[in-house]
C-alpha cells in the first residue's frame, strides 16, 4: 500500500475465544498511536448476538460515519463467534468502502511473544487456547521464524509439544503449563492480545509486512451439527 493514505480509523471485531472463555469484543481506534476511543465487550454466547449492537454503539461513541479499516480476528476459536465477525466485518467493510483484512490470535501477539523468545533463549512460543469437549487450540511458532506456524486442535491434558522449553500465551496457558511442567514451559506475563495489539497486526497485513490471509473464519475443529432426534424430514415428492 506503499503511497495510500495510511487508516485513521480502525474497528477492532473479535470474538474469538471459545470453551469457557466465550465472548465478543469491539473498538474503535484512531491515528498513528491508536488512541482507544471506544470500546465494548460482553462474555457469553450473548456477547456473540450482541456484535452489532456493541458495533454501532463504537462508532457512535467515536463519532463515526465510518472506519477506514476493519480488522478482524479470524481464530482460531469458536465457530459462531468466527463467523458472526467475519461477516459482520464484510458487511461494514462493503457499506463502508473501506478494506477488512483477517489475524489469528497468535499474530496479533507475536511480537510481544518473539522478543520474550529472543531474550529468553526458548526454543519457541505456544498459543493455546480452550476450545470445547476438553479440547485446546493451538497456535505455534518457532524461535526466529517470520510468521506463526501451524493451528490445530489436540486432547487438553493428554497433548505434549516437542522437545525443548516454550513460552506459553493463550487463555489455557496456565491450565497448559500444569499439564506440560514447569521444565518444559513458561507462561507469558501477556497471554491475549489486547486493541492496540491486533490493530498493529491489521496494519501489517495491509502493508504487506505478513503474509496475505482471507478474512475468513479459521476453523480448526468442524462445526458441531446433530440431527434432529426425529430424524431429516422426507423429501418432498
Amino acid at each position: 500500500m506503499s503511497g495510500e493514505p495510511v487508516p485513521e480509523r480502525i474497528i477492532v471485531l473479535d470474538a474469538s475465544p471459545a470453551g469457557e472463555s466465550v465472548g465478543a469484543r469491539v473498538a474503535a481506534l484512531q491515528g498513528n498511536d491508536l488512541a482507544l476511543l471506544a470500546s465494548a465487550r460482553q462474555p457469553g454466547h450473548e456477547g456473540i448476538g450482541a456484535l452489532p449492537v456493541m458495533l454501532e454503539t463504537c462508532l457512535n461513541e467515536a463519532g463515526w460515519d465510518a472506519p477506514d479499516l476493519i480488522v478482524v480476528v479470524i481464530g482460531p476459536g469458536s465457530f459462531t463467534g468466527l463467523r458472526t465477525t467475519c461477516a459482520l466485518g464484510a458487511g461494514l467493510a462493503f457499506g463502508a468502502g473501506c478494506p477488512v483484512v483477517g489475524v489469528t490470535r497468535g499474530e496479533a501477539l507475536a511480537p510481544f511473544l518473539d522478543q520474550l523468545v529472543a531474550t529468553t533463549g526458548l526454543e519457541g512460543w505456544l498459543c493455546i487456547y480452550g476450545a470445547r469437549r476438553g479440547r485446546w487450540f493451538v497456535e505455534v511458532a518457532a524461535a526466529g521464524a517470520d510468521v506463526p506456524g501451524d493451528i490445530f486442535a489436540v486432547q487438553s491434558g493428554v497433548w505434549q509439544p516437542g522437545p525443548g522449553i516454550r513460552v506459553l500465551a493463550g487463555d489455557a496457558a496456565a491450565e497448559a503449563a500444569d499439564v506440560f511442567g514447569d521444565e518444559r514451559c513458561r507462561v507469558s506475563p501477556v497471554c491475549e492480545a489486547d486493541f492496540k495489539s491486533i490493530a498493529l497486526a491489521g496494519l501489517r497485513r495491509l502493508r504487506g509486512d505478513m503474509p496475505p490471509r482471507s478474512p475468513l473464519p479459521l476453523y480448526v475443529d468442524p462445526p458441531e451439527a446433530k440431527l434432529p432426534r426425529s430424524g431429516l424430514r422426507a423429501t418432498p415428492q
